[in-house]
């Protein structure tokens, strides 16, 4: 048997949506002050107060250049520049990982520059890039093997260079 939904009233749909719709506006046409139209006086120009000038809010003379020096040098990163940061970590973050799984002694962040500079050895074709690669991440505390190494290469050059 199919039960048929109750709706007891409108006002539970209204009730319901309601904070939603009013969280909606207040967001509209809320400025930070910096969009806001100048002000425009209010009141009826008099002929005395026709003959003088009114005051700049902002005096500047013809020589002097509004102060630009607060304002950054490059405009607000586009959101392709922010999708190519939020990829480039999430990629560090793999490859961190997966050292890790190779060796839980592997994966600090200065690991991160010895795999750009073993993949700059894998595309030059270095020889013994196993062995390289087993010196270039042994510290003195933990040696990493040719096996590791052997590792590593296949991990960078299937998912870390070329980028």
């Amino acid at each position: 048997m199919r039960q048929k939904i109750s709706m007891r009233g409108p006002g539970i749909v209204v009730a319901l949506l309601a904070p939603g719709v009013a969280l909606l506006l207040a967001g509209c046409g809320s400025g930070d002050g910096d969009e806001a139209a100048p002000e425009r006086p209010s009141a009826a120009r008099t002929s005395a107060s026709a003959d003088a000038p009114s005051p700049d809010p902002n005096p500047t003379t013809p020589s002097e250049s509004p102060d630009t020096s607060s304002d950054p040098a490059d405009p607000a990163p586009d959101a392709s520049d922010l999708v190519d940061e939020a990829f480039g970590a999430a990629r560090v973050v793999a490859l961190q990982s997966n050292l890790r799984y190779i060796d839980p002694a592997l994966g600090a962040p200065e690991d991160v520059a010895k795999a750009d500079a073993q993949c700059a050895d894998l595309q030059r074709n270095v020889a013994e890039p196993d062995q390289v690669a087993a010196r270039r991440f042994s510290t003195g505390d933990h040696k990493v093997t040719k096996a590791d190494g052997n590792r590593i290469n296949t991990l960078l050059r299937n998912t870390y260079c070329g980028r």
